[in-house]
């Protein structure tokens, strides 16, 4: 275990225990964003309510191009604009994480961004289940 970071045991406590007030989840949120794991710490930190924690990861995955962070952000229930989906997708082109970089840009409906990943990845589709 990193130093100061849960194992999963506390972690499972944190997000499931009632009797852990939300500072702490907002604290161990922190940690963990320091040490790159974001995806951790949104959850804790939608969780505690915490929303400057929620819009450090937004922050984040806009700069970093972690559109996952993104897609996360909407299934809680939050707001993610064009142009931030923008900005992730140009930041995840910028490492060739051309996936990614299409689904921000479907999400901006951002067309020339689409033919830009389109030219490196062309018969790409996004998937989606069955009937929906």
């Amino acid at each position: 275990m990193a130093q100061g970071l849960p194992d999963v045991l506390r972690l499972r406590e944190l997000k499931y225990s009632p009797k852990v007030p939300d500072s702490e989840r907002s604290a161990v949120a922190r940690r963990l964003l320091e040490c790159g794991r974001a995806a951790e710490a949104l959850d804790l930190f939608l969780l505690a309510g915490d929303d400057q924690g929620v819009e450090d990861v937004h922050s984040l995955a806009k700069r970093e191009g972690r559109v996952i962070l993104l897609v996360a952000l909407v299934s809680a229930g939050r707001k993610v604009s064009a142009p931030d989906w923008k900005q992730a997708g140009d930041r995840a082109c910028d490492t060739e994480r051309w996936r990614e970089a299409f689904r921000a840009y479907s999400e901006a409906a951002d067309e020339q961004g689409l033919e830009r990943v389109r030219a490196e990845i062309p018969d790409y589709e996004l998937w989606s289940p069955q009937g929906k």
